[in-house]
């Protein structure tokens, strides 16, 4: 159905079994799986309990995106990797993020960058 509809199943098979032999070379520590999420922490909930639209509110389109990775055995687990628009945003007081805690980054977006990728790895 859909894009999905499209997908050649015979190469997602070939393609499957070929990282699974790649893989089988490591242990399970040592495969990591990284993955980033959006948070918008001010922006209204648009389902649930609410049963119409809030008149007269925009979005806020304040975003921090967050970065987690853990092993494939779930032994270890990265600290958790921010990334916002801000510089030094004013929840910090004049501390820097490391000093509050956590690892955080910036850039104009607050989207994931290769460099920042490569950074937090």
């Amino acid at each position: 159905h859909g894009e999905a509809g499209s997908v050649d199943t015979d190469a997602v098979e070939r393609e499957r079994q070929r990282c699974q032999r790649v893989l089988a070379k490591y242990a399970a520590r040592d495969r990591f799986n990284f993955d980033e999420t959006a948070l918008f922490p001010f922006c209204p909930p648009d389902r649930g309990l609410a049963t119409k639209q809030m008149s007269g509110k925009k979005k806020d389109k304040f975003r921090v995106t967050v970065g987690l990775a853990c092993n494939a055995d779930g032994s270890e687990q990265l600290e958790p990797f921010f990334i916002g628009k801000s510089r030094k945003p004013q929840c910090f007081k004049n501390r820097s993020p490391e000093q509050c805690g956590f690892y955080y980054r910036n850039n104009t977006k607050a989207w994931m960058t290769a460099d920042l990728f490569e950074e937090c790895v």
